[in-house]
């Protein structure tokens, strides 16, 4: 009867330091610092050693699998930063909170942090282990590189692979460092310091066999029994010396190692519910007395090279043995909302592929939240790709659309799922909203409409209603209907006064219907709620009321305030990424640049909106560049142009948009003369829209045709023109009007009841020099004495003291007859006809001349 087969005697693992690798770290002045090689290296292990040096500040990221997802990365290496320097980071994590795709703005994210970093101590560096995960997303590749270039941080990074933003040319200038798989690997005499309690006589042919790999010689060192080498190359050696290590093993201790070596992560609460309290301390201490297992961070942690090596002893009836780990750490990993290590396991597990979709369910929120679309997407084509069949899936794939400006892809999911039983059952508040939202974003209105209206009466959430009636109000108010108003009101009696997101929403939400409506009477409320937007967390609120407040501020030709409120927008909508709001930022910019006439700054700005407009399929932003850029073209001399320039395309087109596309083709077209044609657009505008704008528009085109052609109307067209826009609060149509047409300023500057108004909208946006050119000053306009000469402002006072005209020719030296002749101008200049009511008007305007210095 033979003898049994005896264990290997092993050897704890020995760790050396390696003072040429940490010389070579410290000597070396460049800003990156590299180590590159494959597993099994040491590299880790090196980086604890020089971190661990006196006087050195680090801060350490250990990139995984979900590094790929910028979101993930963000946080992480803030919070690496923050171990260096408290609280950096601040506005980036504020930024993620509201981030449609952190992946396409991975640059500036990490541009938010520039500035605070720039307090980086001398002594500090943040450290990026495990780099080849961040290297599998270009976008986290991009967000490390701006931090790594730009910003006053000495990185150290260690991974498989060299990173994509570091170029040959800055190692070979010494601007980077690059610590080689060669220079990593061991020389004989490390082989033998390693090897001291084993076989030190072999470390030479040992190191040189193994191409100084370091867990070869590790393994080795461990073994000190093995006496001859059934192997000659690296990958050959590692097998048989691992091979020797797992047969000293106890089988049970091996079992419980290739077990938790299956696992996405490992501690020991994990190891404790899949072996049991007393087993997993066992198998725990062993694996880590080997150098199997290293604990870090309260993590286990097994080599790459090891998990590798333990996964080729699992056999196929094991199988149920690691199904029945992988659901119990599972459940701890669900329990912990550790979704990472869920979709970790999951993926690596085709027993677990029915998981991903309850995974989903359970999660599919809280990813959102923190915008980890990349995540998310991964999730999605894994499911996709393992034919999981489950409408959840879909649900997942719409909220990824919604998010990236795909609207009409959202939107036919949202329509299928709704076609269902499944889809309103199972996620009815979901769907119905990402419907809606789709749709609004699409301009298809009433499609939105419908399924708010659907939210509305179906939830049980208050929440969920009471935001799909802000979504019914938008809908309304672009369609025109009168039932936003009710709506309106029913929305302000519910409102909190103590909420500030509250009261700006209204306030936005009162401009809406007054430009859809006509009138725009809440422009000093918009004025006091402005002050509550900065406390104002989400990002669309602040931009959607800044769109709006700054649009009424251009109508009502108050350029100045506009600019900055369109300004503030443009900045929000960039650094926040509500796509949405850019074009909106920009056109509105452009109509307050007009109005300040910069022209060419205004023509700048508008193309930015159309081409911001274009990239997101915002046909309504398009078409708002479009009738803004006509305005600008009449207003600065190139009407030619202007009626050159091909309209938008308006099949799909809101009605209030359609009417200010048409009136602002008809303003260009009566400025050129093409009169017909202007008043036929300026009729089909304002049958098209009960939108200010572009009623305001087409009276302006309507009132330069009557005036250009002579007709006896002019009068009452421009007497109707000047009220309505006051009274609307929509005077910038008369600007551009004017601009392009002095003879329409002429016929309002001579007009009884249009002249006053005229020469304060002048003075508004500074035309002041346009009266100049055709007659009296704007102060002669308001003020007809301005317009007296010195000696008729001199006989004027004498009149009204009550002088007669001989009294005053004796006074002046004067004949009696000249005095006679200076009367009649006065009294023509003045309007006035008997020396009576030049008293009593005298006596007026000293009168209110008291009561304003008595105010002062």
């Amino acid at each position: 009867m033979g003898e049994a087969p005896t264990s290997p005697r092993l050897l704890r693992r020995r760790i050396v330091k390696r003072p040429r690798l940490l010389r070579a770290l410290n000597d070396s002045t460049a800003q990156v610092k590299l180590l590159i090689a494959g597993p099994g290296y040491g590299k880790t292990t090196l980086l604890e050693q020089w971190a661990a040096e006196e006087g050195r500040a680090v801060g350490w990221y250990r990139a995984q699998y979900s590094s790929a997802d910028v979101a993930v990365l963000a946080r992480g290496v803030v919070d690496a930063l923050r171990d260096v320097v408290p609280g950096v980071g601040h506005r980036l994590v504020e930024r993620l909170l509201v981030s449609s795709d952190p992946n396409g703005e991975a640059e500036l994210l990490a541009e938010m942090l520039l500035d605070e970093l720039r307090g980086w101590p001398d002594n500090g560096t943040l450290v990026l282990d495990d780099y080849q995960y961040i290297a599998e997303s270009a976008s986290s590749e991009s967000f490390i590189g701006v931090i790594a270039t730009h910003a006053p941080v000495r990185v150290v990074l260690a991974g498989r692979v060299r990173p994509s933003w570091v170029r040959r040319r800055s190692i070979l200038y010494g601007d980077v460092l690059e610590i080689s798989q060669a220079a990593l690997a061991m020389t004989s005499e490390e082989s033998a310091e390693v090897l001291v309690d084993g076989r030190p006589e072999l470390a030479s042919g040992l190191a040189a066999l193994a191409d100084g790999w370091p867990a070869v010689i590790g393994l080795a060192a461990m073994t000190p029994d093995v006496t001859e080498l059934d192997a000659d190359l690296p990958e050959t050696l590692y097998e048989f010396f691992a091979e020797e290590v797992y047969r000293g093993l106890d089988p049970r201790v091996a079992e419980g190692l290739r077990l938790l070596a299956s696992l996405p992560v490992v501690d020991r609460g994990v190891a404790e519910a899949v072996l049991g309290s007393e087993m997993s301390m066992r198998v725990c201490d062993e694996g880590l007395s080997l150098g199997i297992v290293d604990e870090r961070n309260d993590l286990l942690e097994f080599h790459p090279v090891a998990i590798a090596f333990l996964g080729k002893h699992v056999g196929e009836d094991q199988a149920e043995q690691l199904d029945t780990a992988s659901r119990v750490a599972l459940d701890i990993y669900e329990t912990r909302c550790d979704w990472d290590s869920c979709f970790a396991l999951v993926r690596g597990r085709r027993r677990l592929d029915g998981e991903v979709a309850r995974l989903l369910e359970i999660c599919l929120d809280e990813l959102l939240v923190g915008s980890r679309l990349a995540t998310l997407e991964r999730w999605v084509a894994h499911a996709q790709a393992r034919a999981v069949d489950a409408p959840i899936i879909a649900v997942a794939t719409a909220e990824i659309d919604l998010r990236h400006g795909r609207h009409l892809s959202a939107l036919t999911i949202a329509r299928s799922l709704l076609a269902t039983d499944h889809g309103d059952a199972r996620h009815p508040d979901r769907v119905w909203a990402i419907a809606a939202k789709a749709a609004h974003a699409g301009s298809l209105e009433e499609e939105a409409l419908k399924y708010y209206e659907r939210l509305r009466r179906n939830s049980a959430n208050e929440h969920v209603q009471r935001e799909a009636m802000w979504g019914e109000l938008m809908c309304l108010a672009a369609l025109e209907r009168s039932e936003a108003h009710d709506l309106l009101g029913e929305l302000e009696s519910t409102a909190s006064l103590g909420d500030a997101r509250d009261q700006v929403r209204m306030a936005d939400k009162r401009l809406s219907l007054g430009f859809r409506f006509g009138f725009i009477n809440q422009l000093a409320e918009a004025r006091r709620v402005a002050e509550l937007v900065p406390q104002i967390a989400d990002p669309i609120v602040r931009c959607s009321f800044r769109s709006m407040f700054a649009w009424a501020l251009v109508l009502g030709a108050y350029y100045h305030e506009a600019l900055s409120q369109a300004t503030a927008l443009s900045e929000d909508a960039a650094e926040y990424r509500v796509d949405l709001a850019l074009s909106y930022g920009h056109a509105t910019a452009a109509a307050a640049l007009a109005g300040l006439r910069r022209f060419d700054d205004a023509d700048a700005r508008l193309q930015l909106a159309a081409a911001e407009a274009r990239r997101i399929h915002d046909d309504n932003g398009e078409q708002n560049a479009y009738s803004i850029r006509m305005r600008l073209l009449v207003q600065s001399g190139h009407v030619a142009e202007a009626c050159a320039s091909e309209p938008p395309d308006l099949s799909r087109a809101l009605k209030s948009m359609r009417g200010e596309v048409f009136s602002s083709r008809a303003l260009a077209l009566a400025t050129i003369g093409r009169l017909d044609e202007a008043t036929s657009l300026a009729r089909q505008a304002v049958a098209e829209t009960g939108g200010i704008e572009a009623n305001q528009l087409a009276a302006v085109a309507l009132a330069i045709c009557a005036v250009k052609s002579r007709n006896p109307e002019q009068r009452v067209l421009s007497d109707q023109l000047v009220a309505r826009a006051f009274e609307a609060g929509a005077v910038d149509p008369i600007v551009s009007g004017y601009r392009g047409n002095l003879d329409l300023l002429s016929v309002l500057l001579a007009g009884g009841s249009t002249r006053e108004p005229t020469v304060f909208l002048l003075r508004r946006a500074g035309d002041e020099q346009l009266a100049a050119k055709i007659g009296p000053s704007s102060t002669e306009l308001v003020d007809p004495i301005a317009r007296l000469s010195a000696r008729e402002r001199e006989i004027h006072g004498l009149i009204c003291q009550g002088l007669t005209n001989r009294a005053i020719a004796k006074l002046l030296y004067i004949s009696e007859a000249t005095v006679k002749v200076h009367v009649q101008h006065v009294f023509d200049k003045l309007g006035i006809r008997s020396r009576t009511a030049l008293a009593l008007n005298a006596a007026t305007r000293d009168s209110g001349s008291a009561k304003f210095s008595s105010r002062d």
